[in-house]
């Protein structure tokens, strides 16, 4: 299996059901620099079905995360025509970086080495460090 690693800062997150399908999507920023110049590559993370319903609470935009998955290059057509794509990650497993913080949105979050239910039993790690 093809697999990626990306560590990023949220930028959104938005949890969406239809049906019996549900999908928790993460837009990650991540920073590169070329000489002086500093850009932001987005990447675009997929948590599916009941993992990420239970994960929506835990995560709020500015927090660091690493995401490790299945990569997919995905292309479109903008309004303007012009062509463009964007990486999408599913995620198979996912970390928190950042500290966690009295009173931020998931205060109940797992610390290290306690993970949620689903996580578990899907044979997946959810960490948070710090």
């Amino acid at each position: 299996m093809f697999e990626t690693l990306v560590i990023g800062n949220v930028g959104s997150c938005k949890f969406t059901k239809a049906g019996e399908t549900s999908v928790l999507n993460i837009s990650l920023a991540s920073s590169r620099r070329i000489g002086e110049k500093q850009y932001t590559d987005w990447t675009s993370c997929k948590v599916w079905g009941e993992r990420g319903e239970k994960l929506k609470t835990h995560i709020v935009k500015g927090m660091r995360l690493l995401v490790r998955g299945r990569p997919e290059a995905k292309g479109f057509k903008r309004d303007d025509g012009t062509v463009s794509g964007e990486l999408v990650v599913h995620v198979i497993e996912l970390e928190f970086l950042s500290p966690k913080k009295a009173g931020e949105a998931g205060d109940e979050a797992p610390d290290a080495g306690n993970d949620p239910p689903a996580a578990a039993s899907a044979g997946r790690t959810h960490r948070r460090r710090g």
